[in-house]
């Protein structure tokens, strides 16, 4: 039966915009003029309440440890959307705006994994905010599900404006879940859920179980809609739906990976004819992974430079591997990498922002994952140019050494990208906050005008009380911009966590430095 919408837990009703002090005065803090630290030709601003800038000078002198600005600062103007919620990052999309409202995924945490008897353990769950009335409403899409952030929901609007949400457990079984809303352009009101057996066998934490729902529709093909997803042998595999939803069956496997756990691929689709691939070979636990990059084009799949590779399987074998793709990044002992984002820029040209696990050579396992770096590529329609850019901190947990923060591309600006590290994005010196005077990950939004090879940074939030994780920014043709984000406390994927979902919108004209 469908779930009736409920109310947001919190008493707001509309964006925070706040000026004064304090660990509760998260808010919109007016920009200034003011000075900028450098090193080499990389810059951070720090813009506080008022007239007053505040700036982070590198230079021979030293670095000031503490982090300038008032306690828990959010840039633009900030708001709570829901009091817990999570995701992982390779189900997409998870967030939309649509006929001006926004939608975001997330899985609901209560006490640890084995409290499943407990309120609100595990449900997957949908925030509406509606953007002109300043509302927040809740639909509960699945209850109970699995307390495991990689159970959030891929999103879509479907070509009669209807809404898709699909999501899964974490590799327990070959099954998806779906659910359709009944009405175009009504996000709280949804049919009852529906459930596809997919090929192969359940195994515990092996065999074929189904991961990760990545829905999306092409232009070019009407009525039909593709869901990749992690399936047979714990590679990438397909879906395909000719009747908008309302049914699905398998399409194919995409490529084979090492058979070491599994291989990764993250996608982008240009909403007509093309959808576009990163991979890795394995788990970056079980593989110096590299970094590979392919389309998908009329049942071909295709090298970054369009030389064809070979047709897209429609069944569950393939003689694809995704060293077959064309390579963006070399990995290798002491530098493994791993994806966070895929966007294209205006000329169609993929985007990726990842990270690189550095050093880590014969450690044992958990013991690892002190120092990841951010890396950018692009294509520029010949070749890939990519650059370390960042430093990213820390792992966020141990026995997830690559777990890092994440980061985000802007789908509209893709010069632009914001991430969640632990240290100064240049130097890598740990970001101590004022408040506290402990290590939190903090949000920075980076912009080049060289391609990638040099970078301007500017806080987002800083001297936080808490965590600020993997940030997330809609499709969104506007001059302000959505970014929304993890914010508490985080220290298992398959629970658990405090973070709350929540969102700060920034101009993007005040934003240009």
């Amino acid at each position: 039966m469908p779930h009736a919408p409920r109310d947001s837990r919190r008493n707001e009703d509309r964006w925070i915009d706040r000026e004064s002090g304090g660990p509760a005065a998260i808010g919109r803090w007016p920009t200034a003029r003011g000075g900028t630290g450098r090193l080499g030709a990389s810059r951070s601003t720090w813009l506080a309440s008022g007239t007053r800038a505040l700036a982070l000078w590198l230079g021979a002198g030293g670095l000031v440890s503490a982090q300038p600005g008032p306690p828990n600062f959010v840039r633009g103007e900030f708001r709570e959307l829901n009091d817990n919620g999570a995701w992982s990052w390779f189900m997409d999309p998870r967030v939309i705006v649509d006929h001006g409202r926004l939608l975001v995924g997330s899985v609901r945490a209560n006490g640890a994994f084995r409290d499943s008897t407990r309120p609100g353990w595990g449900d997957v769950e949908l925030t509406v905010f509606d953007l002109g009335r300043q509302t927040v409403r809740h639909v509960k899409l699945h209850e109970h599900l699995e307390q495991d952030d990689h159970d959030a929901p891929g999103l879509l609007v479907l070509e009669d404006g209807r809404y898709l949400a699909a999501y899964s457990r974490h590799n327990q079984e070959p099954r998806m879940y779906w659910r359709v809303s009944t009405a175009p352009g009504d996000p709280l009101h949804w049919g009852p859920e529906s459930e596809l057996v997919t090929p192969g066998v359940r195994g515990n934490w092996s065999g074929d179980n189904f991961t990760y729902a990545n829905p999306m529709r092409m232009s070019k093909e009407p009525g039909r809609l593709y869901l990749f997803h992690r399936g047979v042998s714990q590679d990438p595999n397909y879906l395909v739906s000719d009747d908008d939803a309302r049914s699905w069956r398998y399409g194919g496997k995409l490529f084979d990976g090492l058979h070491g756990y599994s291989p990764y691929a993250k996608y982008a689709c240009n909403g007509q004819d093309t959808i576009h691939v990163v991979a890795t070979e394995d788990h970056p636990r079980n593989h110096n992974n590299s970094l590979y990059h392919a389309f998908i084009r009329g049942g071909l799949v295709y090298g970054s430079d369009g030389h064809r590779i070979g047709p897209l399987s429609t069944g569950t074998n393939t003689t694809l591997r995704p060293w077959d793709f064309t390579r963006i990044y070399q990995g290798g002992p002491g530098h493994v990498a791993w994806m966070t984002d895929i966007r294209l820029d205006p000329r169609q040209r993929p985007v990726v922002l990842f990270t690189v696990k550095r050093g880590d050579v014969g450690l044992r396992q958990g013991s690892g994952g002190q120092d990841h770096r951010f890396h950018y590529a692009r294509w520029d329609g010949s070749r890939w140019h990519a650059f370390e850019i960042a430093f990213a901190g820390e792992r966020l947990y141990r026995g997830e050494e690559d777990y890092t923060g994440l980061g985000a591309i802007d789908p509209q600006d893709p010069r632009v990208i914001y991430i969640s590290t632990d240290r100064e994005p240049r130097t890598g010196e740990p970001l101590i906050s004022r408040a506290d005077g402990q290590c939190h990950h903090e949000i920075f939004r980076g912009r080049t005008r060289d391609g990638g090879q040099t970078w301007d940074w500017l806080p987002i939030t800083a001297n936080s009380t808490t965590e600020n994780l993997r940030p997330i920014m809609p499709v969104w043709k506007d001059r302000r911009a959505l970014l929304l984000w993890m914010r508490g406390g985080y220290w298992n994927n398959r629970g658990e966590w405090t973070t709350k979902v929540v969102a700060t919108m920034l101009d993007r004209r005040a934003l240009r430095h």
